[in-house]
């Protein structure tokens, strides 16, 4: 089962993993429970962006054959082949909302407004985790030529230099979250 699990989610969670012990360092943090808490919500943001396949699933078109096949892995407590299920028909979703320009936009905002305020270790850990797995994914699929999916909202698809650039553009708003960690 975890084998399955490491399989599809393999360097997402290496990202994560590593993005935790680096908020660690950064604060040099020697509270159990800190740790813990930035240990959780790197996990957590591994996960957050896979959340679109149940929006589609449960609110946006719950009568597609898709949604239909993914409820029945759910309501069947089959997780192993709801993961796997996912990840076969990845591609068959077009206009995803948090694997979108839109949704990285407003968490890229989202990202530098939780690092600079005063909120709780846990949710900095969430939302830049989050934000660094959704940078990884748009350049998974930027290397498969399957990027096109993350610009719904625009009316020309950008060519894929451009999409480098803007990747550039977002670690760097990532690298200055982490300056003002």
């Amino acid at each position: 089962m975890l084998k399955k699990i490491l399989d599809v989610y393999k360097i997402p969670l290496l990202i994560s993993l590593t993005l935790g012990v680096v908020f660690i360092a950064l604060k040099i943090e020697r509270q159990p429970l800190t740790i813990a808490f930035i240990i959780l919500g790197t996990l957590l943001g591994t996960f957050f962006i896979d959340l679109d396949y149940y929006i589609y699933a449960y609110f946006l078109e719950p009568n597609a054959d898709f949604s239909k096949s993914l409820r029945a892995f759910i309501s069947h407590k089959d997780f192993l082949n709801t993961i796997a299920f996912i990840q076969y028909h990845k591609n068959d979703i077009q206009d995803k909302i948090l694997s979108s320009l839109l949704f990285q936009i407003v968490l890229a905002g989202a990202a530098i407004f939780v690092t600079a305020s005063t909120t709780g270790i846990f949710i900095k850990a969430l939302v830049l985790s989050t934000f660094v797995n959704s940078v990884y994914r748009l350049n998974e699929e930027t290397m498969q030529n399957s990027h096109e999916s993350w610009f719904w909202a625009l009316k020309s698809k950008p060519s894929k230099t451009a999409v480098y650039i803007y990747e550039f553009f977002l670690v760097l708003i990532f690298l200055y979250c982490l300056f003002i960690f």
